[in-house]
Order: structure tokens, then sequence, then C-alpha cells
């Protein structure tokens, strides 16, 4: 009986479980383990097995093995179907990256669909070795050499047992299993690691696999106290965005590097990112505004006025829209400003926040509302005229805004920048006649 390698302290008679089972030794060790545990505790768990279709009839045949297993057994199954290669070719990334992206995301679309609270999978000690010495050789912090971890819904209750330990537990319990051929291809770095460099290590140093972990348990610590040290008063998430706030340029540099690292996972970001994207990062503080810097899986780090600001870059979408100036009514300025526009009097001159005025005799007939465009000037009430990119950079207007502003514009000459000022050449005077107030709605 193998309900010893679940310890109680992992599941709970009312948990509903989800397991990944490939049909290798590991994830069929772990399958039998919480068959046996399922009798003593009750709890119900269902089988998820991901046909990534890399090996084509071999990939079929492995779930056709889980299938029948599951069916023989009556135990519940979900078999799922994911493209990685598709996947590979248009996020530009490594097999094995896509396969793990399409592998979660499989998980968790089934989890939601049958209201599994955990998902339990099948990784060991030497996969967690293999983890801490990649993310080593790619630069990883602290974060990084602490390797793979358990959470409150993903739980690995093999992770301290190794390889050898699972095959002969397979062996003397008479469990049948698939065998990946692709696990003996060294092409991937992960079974370089695992096939080649490992076991060469292990010749010098017969308990590596052993201290790599226990190296990674410690990192895992002073981890865990270095994020604790993350405050959320100096990190903003607004609208796509991440801003780490000017104080932190300040920070202990392995402090900083943990407020970048929770800006890239609150974009959901989680692979990919190494010390050299974080020392970017970094250096931006001591940039100009403005200035950025391009990192994986199309994120932008920009300097701006109140710190650095990580997004995902998006193909810019120029709007070429142009709405007709009315002096009285009502448009829809796209899908995020709603502009109203009315003739008052003199007397009803009230100059507030967001709120302008201009002389209508001075706005042409041909003015209309758009958002920039190359060449645009702008002569500031009060000012001579100059480039608007320069009045925007002078306002500290962000550039990623500055696409999106409506202005009332007659050719290359802006009358109004909506909600916050006016040309000189549409001013009220004393010989004005209508005025109009112009307002608006962010939707």
């Amino acid at each position: 009986m193998l309900e010893y390698l679940i310890k109680d302290e992992i599941v709970d008679a009312s948990d509903r479980l989800a397991v990944g089972v490939s049909g290798g030794a590991d994830s069929m060790v772990l399958l039998w383990a919480l068959i046996d545990k399922q009798k003593q505790m009750g709890f119900y768990f269902e089988v998820i097995n991901i046909n990534h279709h890399i090996r084509g009839t071999e990939s079929d045949a492995d779930s056709m093995f889980v299938e029948e297993f599951c069916k023989k057994r009556k135990i519940p199954y979900k078999i799922v179907d994911v493209d990685v290669l598709k996947l590979k070719n248009d996020e530009k990334m490594s097999v094995e990256e896509a396969a793990r992206l399409a592998r979660f995301d499989a998980f968790r679309k089934v989890m939601k669909q049958e209201k599994l609270n955990k998902l339990f999978l099948a990784h060991h000690k030497n996969d967690q070795a293999e983890t801490i010495l990649m993310n080593i050789l790619r630069g990883s912090g602290i974060g990084g050499g602490a390797g793979i971890k358990n959470t409150n819904e993903i739980v690995r209750p093999l992770l301290n047992y190794k390889k050898e330990e699972i095959l002969k537990i397979a062996k003397e319990h008479g469990i049948d299993f698939v065998e990946d051929s692709t696990n003996k291809d060294n092409v991937h770095s992960r079974n370089f690691l695992r096939n080649v460099i490992l076991p060469q290590i292990e010749q010098v140093y017969p308990s590596a696999v052993d201290a790599i972990c226990a190296f990674g348990e410690r990192c895992a610590e002073m981890n865990e106290f270095i994020v604790s040290l993350v405050s959320d008063e100096f990190i903003e998430s607004t609208d796509g965005a991440v801003l780490v706030k000017e104080p932190v340029s300040g920070f202990n540099k392995m402090l900083v590097r943990e407020y970048f690292k929770k800006a890239f996972e609150t974009l959901g970001v989680f692979a990919d990112i190494e010390s050299k994207h974080y020392l970017l990062c970094y250096e931006l503080f001591s940039a100009e505004v403005n200035k950025e810097v391009s990192l994986p899986h199309d994120v932008v780090a920009r300097r701006t006025y109140g710190g650095i600001k990580i997004t995902k870059r998006k193909d810019l979408e120029f709007n070429l829209n142009e709405y007709e100036f009315i002096k009285n009514g009502t448009i829809q300025f796209g899908t995020d400003y709603v502009i109203k526009t009315e003739v008052v009097k003199g007397h009803s001159v009230e100059y507030e926040d967001g709120v302008l005025f201009v002389d209508l005799t001075k706005v042409s007939t041909n003015a209309v509302w758009r958002t920039r465009r190359l060449g645009d000037k702008f002569a500031k009430f009060g000012t001579g005229s100059k480039k608007l990119n320069d009045y925007f950079t002078n306002q500290k207007v962000e550039v990623e805004v500055r696409d999106t502003i409506p202005l009332l514009v007659t050719g290359e000459q802006v009358l109004v920048v909506l909600g916050d000022d006016i040309s000189e050449n549409v001013k009220i005077d004393a010989s004005t006649d209508e005025i109009v107030k112009i307002t608006f709605e962010k939707i």
C-alpha cells in the first residue's frame, strides 16, 4: 500500500483534487498512492492527461494507456489535446516552455470547469535538482535557486524522493508505466542536464542531488524573508501596467529585484526574466524620462516621472478617426471619451479643473477632434508656438497616454488639449461674442 507517500497534512477529506498523469513512472506511482489514500480518507480526485502531440502516435498511445487505466478502475479523467508546436511558433519560445505553458493552461481550465481545488503533480527530487541548476545557469537569483515550490494549490508529494527510489517503488508494486522517448533527446536543455551533466557530477559528488536540493531549501528560506520586505506602498498596478515607484531606487539591489519580480508576475510573466533583465530595469532609475528597454514576452520597462513602469507592449493602434467640432452638443470620441460643447454667456464662465472655454469665432470651420499626429504644434496660452510633443514633455504626460488624448485641431495647429489647456489662438478677450464651454467624461 502506497498511501504513506501522501502525507495527511497535504490532503483533506473535503478536497477535490486534479492529478496530472502522463503515464510515466513518476505520475503512475503518484496515482496509485492517491488511489490507496482515497480508500483511507474518501476525498475526490480526477485524472488529467495532457496530449502534447509532439511525438505523434506515441503521444496518442500514452494518452490511451492512461485512459484505459482510468476506465478499468472507474476513475474520473480528462484527456486534453494541446498544440505545443503551434504555441512554440506563435509565441517564439522553446518547446519545453511552450509545453509547460500549455500544460498549466489546460490544468487551470479543467480545474475551473470541474471545481477542483488542488493540483497534484509528480515532480521528484531529481527534477528539483535539475530545475535549480537550470535556474542558476540562466542567471537566476535566490528565488530561482529555491527551485520548485509547493503551494496551497499545487502539491508535489514526491518532491523528497529520488527518481531511482520511485522506479524501485514501481517495480516492487508491479506498477505499469510508459516511457517517453523524448526524455533521451539531449537537444533539450533539461534532458542534457539530466542525462549528461548530472551523472558526470555524481561521479565525483555522489550526493550531488541531495546537496543541490538542500541548497535550494536554504535559498527558499532566504527568499521568503526578502519577499516579506516588499511593500504594496511602493508598487502600483493600473490598466495593465505596474509602476515600481521612485523610492525603490534607493533600496538594496536585492530588494529592488523583488519589486521588479512582483511587477512581472502581476503581468503574468513568470519565466525567462534573468539577472540581466533585472539590471536593465534597475539602470532605468538613472535614465532620462521615457527611456525604455525591451524584455522577454513583449514586456517593456519605461522610465516615467513616478518610477519604472512595466507593461506588455501592444502594437500601436493609431486613431486616424476625426470627429466634427460642433458648438452645441455631445460626441463620443472613440471608446474612451464623451466630449460636451455648449455656447454660454460671458457671466457663465467659471474656471475649474478640466473645464475649458474658447472664443467660437476664432475656431476654424474645418476644426476637428482627433489624437496627435507628427508635426502638430501648440501655442500654449500665454506662450509661443512649440511642438506638441515638447508641451507634453513639459506637462510630464506619460508617453503611452499622449496617443489617447483628444485634441481640437485645425491642420497641424492644436487649439485645445482636452481637459488641460487652450491655445493662445482661441483665447477669450474683451471682443469675444460667442464662448464655447468644453467639458468631458472619461468612459
